[in-house]
C-alpha cells in the first residue's frame, strides 16, 4: 500500500470542504460554509503531520496542498463573506472577494518557491489564518458595517503578500518579539471580546493578524 495515499485523503478533504462551502455559501446558509472553512483548518493541520509521521512527506503532497488552500482557504471564505455582506454592494463586492482570492494563491505561490529560505516564520499573514478570520466573523454572527468588511478584506489580502513575519509555532521562531505588539495585540483583542463576547474565537485570529503586522513594523524602526 501507498503510505501517501493517508496524508493525501486529508489534503483532498480540505478541497472537498472548500468546495462544499462554495455550494453552502450559494444556498444562502453561509453559517455552515463557515463550518466548512474550520474542518478545512483541520483537515490542513493534520495531512503535514500525517506525511511527516509516515516518511512521505514530498513536492507533490506540498503542490496539492497549496491548490486546496486556495480552495478551502481562498476562494471559500471569500465567497462566504461576499454572499453573507457584500453582495449588496453591486460590481464593488467582487473587488475584495477576488482580491482575497487572488492575493492568497500568489501568498501561496511565494510560500513554496522560498521554502528552503524562510525557515522559523511565515512571510506575510498565512491563508488559513486569513480564511478562519472570516470564517470566525461569519460564526460569531456579528454584522459590521459593509464598508469595514469591505476595507478589512482587502487589508487581510495585502497582509498575506506583504513581508510582515508571523509566529509559525513550529518551535524556535527566527523573529524579534516586541512584548508591546503582544500587549497591543491582545489589547486589541479584548476590546473587540468586550464588545461582544460572542466574537471571542474572531478575537484570537485578530490578536494574531494585529501581532504580525505591529510587531513588524517595530522591527523596521527598530532597524
Amino acid at each position: 500500500m501507498n503510505k501517501s495515499i493517508l496524508p493525501n485523503l486529508f489534503t483532498t478533504a480540505n478541497l472537498a470542504f472548500g468546495v462544499i462551502g462554495i455550494t453552502l455559501s450559494a444556498m444562502g446558509n453561509t453559517w455552515a460554509a463557515a463550518i466548512c472553512v474550520l474542518l478545512s483548518l483541520v483537515a490542513d493541520a493534520l495531512d503535514g503531520r500525517v506525511a511527516r509521521a509516515l516518511g512521505v512527506a514530498g513536492p507533490m503532497g506540498r503542490e496539492l496542498d497549496s491548490l486546496s488552500d486556495v480552495v478551502g482557504f481562498g476562494v471559500a471564505p471569500a465567497y462566504m463573506i461576499y454572499m453573507s455582506d457584500l453582495q449588496g454592494l453591486g460590481w464593488l463586492g467582487y473587488i475584495p472577494l477576488i482580491l482575497f482570492a487572488v492575493l492568497g494563491a500568489f501568498r501561496l505561490a511565494r510560500f513554496n518557491i522560498k521554502t528552503e529560505e524562510v525557515h522559523g516564520y511565515f512571510e506575510g499573514l498565512p491563508i488559513p489564518a486569513a480564511g478562519c478570520l472570516l470564517a470566525t466573523y461569519v460564526l460569531s454572527a456579528v454584522q459590521a458595517p459593509q464598508l469595514v468588511v469591505f476595507l478589512a478584506m482587502i487589508v487581510i489580502a495585502v497582509l498575506m503578500v506583504s513581508q510582515a513575519k508571523y509566529p509559525d509555532f513550529k518551535g524556535k521562531g527566527a523573529i524579534y518579539v516586541n512584548y508591546l505588539a503582544i500587549a497591543l495585540a491582545v489589547l486589541g483583542a479584548l476590546a473587540i471580546v468586550i464588545y461582544d463576547y460572542h466574537t471571542w474565537a474572531l478575537a484570537i485570529f485578530i490578536a494574531y493578524v494585529l501581532f504580525g503586522a505591529i510587531n513588524s513594523a517595530m522591527n523596521i524602526f527598530r532597524k
